[in-house]
């Protein structure tokens, strides 16, 4: 697999490197290669990685991943140590894609989007009991699952219903165990 990367990945750049002399030979291979990437799957894409079998337990993780998530924010009730919620916070920025990820404000009921780290903070600062359900998978993309699922939040006795779509990545990253690199797909969750 990783000789297929390579092969389509430097083939490209051979070509142009060898007709360096004749220009027009070089904007037609550019264009021809632009071509064939445009026809082709991404290498990288979930679909052209994964059978459907697997396709299927990584969209069941990626349920799972967010309703993790939403255990996570729960803990903050539970929790009045500053240590306590320096590692639920730790946790939950390793399931993001970025602290700075634009999300839905649930907690005050605001339509605006805020970042992560804000709704971190104010779910720290607020006592709220948020249940989550009919969470599915609506999309697969080439790099994400679309997940949508209903979301309802309790704060000073006010109860909203939110019905929110998320993003949930799944992408290679390569590893390192001792001496070996190995590439393995990871989960992390994004906007929503």
């Amino acid at each position: 697999m990783k000789n297929l990367i390579h092969i389509l990945l430097f083939f490209p750049i051979l070509l142009i490197g060898q007709s360096s002399g004749n220009n027009n030979s070089v904007k037609e291979e550019a264009v021809t290669a632009k071509e064939l990437s445009k026809k082709t799957v991404p290498v990288n894409s979930i679909a052209a990685q994964f059978n459907a079998k697997v396709i299927a337990a990584y969209s069941n993780q990626s349920e799972q991943f967010i309703s993790d998530f939403y255990n996570y924010l729960t803990l903050y009730n539970q929790s009045e140590s500053a240590d306590l919620q320096q590692e639920i916070d730790k946790s939950i920025l390793q399931m993001y894609l970025s602290e700075n990820m634009l999300v839905n404000d649930f907690i005050t009921g605001s339509d605006k989007k805020i970042t992560l780290l804000q709704l971190l903070q104010l779910c720290k600062e607020n006592k709220f009991v948020v249940t989550l359900s009919n969470i599915q998978n609506t999309a697969l993309n080439a790099n994400n699952f679309e997940m949508k699922y209903q979301l309802l939040v309790t704060n000073k006795s006010v109860t909203k219903t939110y019905n929110l779509v998320q993003k949930v990545y799944l992408f290679p990253v390569l590893k390192s165990f001792g001496t070996t690199q190995k590439t393995v797909w990871e989960l992390k969750l994004g906007e929503f």
